[in-house]
């Protein structure tokens, strides 16, 4: 899945996505591990010969939004934007005499902008398609493709004239999915990153953390960070990493919160398997089913998918060890319908 950083030019957004990668960043594409205690946890006990977890893959390939006298998104920009999955909107909340697009600093006014221009583009999208259905034969014929489209785009062309982005709207799951056919910007997810001075890292103004409130309130996952020193603490030793961060009054990097927040967004919980050659942490969308996990690690175990053996991780750490938890009977066999739990350890029992 595509998370794609945006943000105006000398928004910070190069530097949040080089300290998300941990100073590890190549090129304009990097997968991000995803923090995760619980994972630490079995590692630790473990102490497999392999560890792999869970990732997110993060973008940094698009034109900088458009600030000036022009069209604020290019068609280039479009054209890759309209691929992401996800995006993670860096927006300028510190002074900086380079910044080219204001002369003072405005993050509402900017995340305000751009999420006009998202719903406008949309709106443009909506009344060409309905304006062209005029001419359809199929308008009166249900289950066709031209019926589902008028019935769906005269249902969110009001609320995208009042300004509601598609992902706060209420549709059905055939209505979010010719929403997807149609790669609608202001229907992705979006994670906002605020991005504020160094002086602001532990503790931002009363305003934003409102509006971060607000935001939250509304299902856009957001939060503030400083760029600067999130990219300076993702190239320290992780030794001295705490020290450095209970000096700034902060308990964990907020580029890990970060990751977490978009994990989320994707829709994804995670998954364990716990084995001595390699312990992994596995993406899984979230509601489905032990079959579909099965099919995430091998598509030849999900052909020969007999029982999953779980254990949820609460009682894992209870018992200390998977072989304890399965002394004391917090092992469950599920069949291939079983709905995975965020932090199930599973073992899959199949044909080969």
């Amino acid at each position: 899945m595509k998370v794609a950083l945006i943000g105006f030019s000398q928004s910070g957004r190069s530097t949040v996505y080089r300290a998300a990668a941990k100073g590890q960043a190549k090129g304009d594409v990097n997968a991000v591990p995803v923090p995760d205690p619980r994972f630490d946890t079995i590692v630790a006990q473990v102490k497999p010969k392999k560890q792999t977890p869970a990732t997110v893959i993060l973008h940094d390939d698009l034109e900088p939004i458009n600030g000036g006298s022009g069209k604020m998104f290019s068609q280039k920009f479009l054209d890759e934007a309209r691929k992401a999955d996800v995006f993670l909107h860096v927006v300028r909340a510190f002074e900086s005499p380079m910044a080219p697009y204001h002369d003072s600093v405005d993050p509402f006014r900017d995340l305000d902008a751009v999420e006009v221009e998202m719903v406008l583009t949309d709106l443009g999208i909506v009344e060409a398609r309905l304006e062209r259905l005029k001419k359809s034969q199929n308008l009166k014929t249900p289950g066709h493709p031209d019926y589902q489209d008028q019935a769906l785009f005269s249902k969110i062309k009001e609320p995208l004239e009042n300004g509601t982005p598609i992902r706060l709207m209420d549709l059905d799951e055939e209505e979010q999915k010719i929403v997807r056919n149609y790669q609608f910007l202001s229907a992705k997810q979006t994670v906002i990153a605020f991005n504020v001075g160094e002086d602001e890292a532990a503790s931002a103004n009363p305003e934003l953390v409102q509006k971060i409130q607000e935001l939250k309130k509304k299902g856009t996952e957001s939060f503030f960070l400083s760029a600067t020193l999130e990219e300076e603490i993702a190239q320290l030793d992780p030794a001295d990493a705490p020290e450095f961060l209970e000096s700034l009054g902060l308990t964990e990097p907020a580029s890990h919160r970060m990751v977490k927040a978009i994990y989320d967004s994707l829709g994804l919980i995670t998954f364990f398997t716990a084995g001595e050659n390699d312990t992994r942490a596995w993406p899984l969308r979230r509601g489905s089913s032990a079959l579909k996990a099965a099919a995430t690690i091998h598509n030849d175990i999900a052909k020969g998918f007999i029982r999953a053996e779980v254990v949820h991780y609460e009682d894992y750490v209870t018992a200390g060890s998977l072989d304890a938890a399965y002394k004391s009977n917090k092992m469950t066999l599920e069949g291939k319908d079983y709905v995975i739990r965020d932090g199930d350890l599973l073992h899959i029992r199949n044909k080969s």
